[in-house]
């Protein structure tokens, strides 16, 4: 068995590739996860690019820049890459366990594809609605990304049953940990739909928000990284105070 990296009583995190380390787990309640979108840009060249010239579009000096792996693959090879890795999670999962994707407007047809292929029940898509995002005439604004959501089977009850459209504000300037941080207020919505005895499983940790939020709502995590660096800062979010949200 591989050795965690970091370890507490409700969290576990592992550094390397989810596609090794996930043969290795059982008893997931919940996969939630944001993987690399390999989009950004207009044409397909752009897929090709630095992570922070893709994802950044602000001048402010404090904002993170930091780079990130796996995110410049083309579409059939995204497709296979994300059928294998959701299909080690499906065989790690109960039954009745569910599955939360991000992804993005451009990857939205091919991660359910993924979706499916790894064996999921594909159930229904939840928008993200980002307020306060900058508006350009003729166009529609780039206010939203997307979860997908599906089940091995029938889905296990979860404690609350929210909206599939979210509102809640990005995380700005120097407040981000990671290119792609997603808010504690969004996933702790999003968590809602486990049960408190979920085992809750992110194999693309990122900088271990997913993991925070788990933990604030008194569920275990699981918390998978090629970076060690988010690993890291990861590991110093675990030991923060658990926030009272009763």
């Amino acid at each position: 068995m591989i050795k965690p990296y970091y370890e507490d009583s409700a969290v576990k995190i592992y550094h390397g590739d989810c596609r090794e380390i996930l043969p290795e787990l059982n008893g997931i309640g919940a996969v939630i996860t944001d993987p690399p979108y390999s989009s950004g840009g207009q044409f397909r060249s752009d897929r090709s690019q630095k992570t922070s010239v893709k994802y950044v579009q602000t001048e402010a000096v404090e904002t993170c820049r930091d780079e990130f792996s796996g995110d410049n693959l083309d579409q059939r090879s995204f497709l296979s890459w994300a059928s294998i890795w959701i299909s080690k999670c499906f065989r790690c999962s109960i039954d009745g366990s569910i599955i939360i994707l991000f992804t993005d407007w451009r990857q939205l047809p091919t991660m359910s594809d993924a979706l499916q292929h790894g064996g999921y029940i594909w159930r229904n898509i939840v928008t993200w609605w980002k307020p306060g995002i900058r508006m350009q005439r003729g166009r529609f604004s780039g206010s939203s990304e997307y979860m997908i959501y599906g089940s091995k089977g029938v889905p296990i009850s979860g404690e609350k049953s929210p909206q599939n459209v979210l509102r809640c504000a990005p995380v700005t300037g120097n407040m981000k940990n990671h290119i792609a941080e997603k808010p504690t207020e969004l996933l702790l919505e999003v968590l809602s739909v486990t049960t408190e005895d979920s085992t809750i499983l992110d194999p693309f940790m990122g900088s271990g928000t997913t993991l925070r939020a788990a933990k604030d709502l008194n569920r275990k995590a699981i918390g998978i990284e090629i970076e060690e660096k988010y690993c890291e800062i990861s590991a110093m979010r675990m030991q923060q105070e658990v926030l009272d949200l009763s």
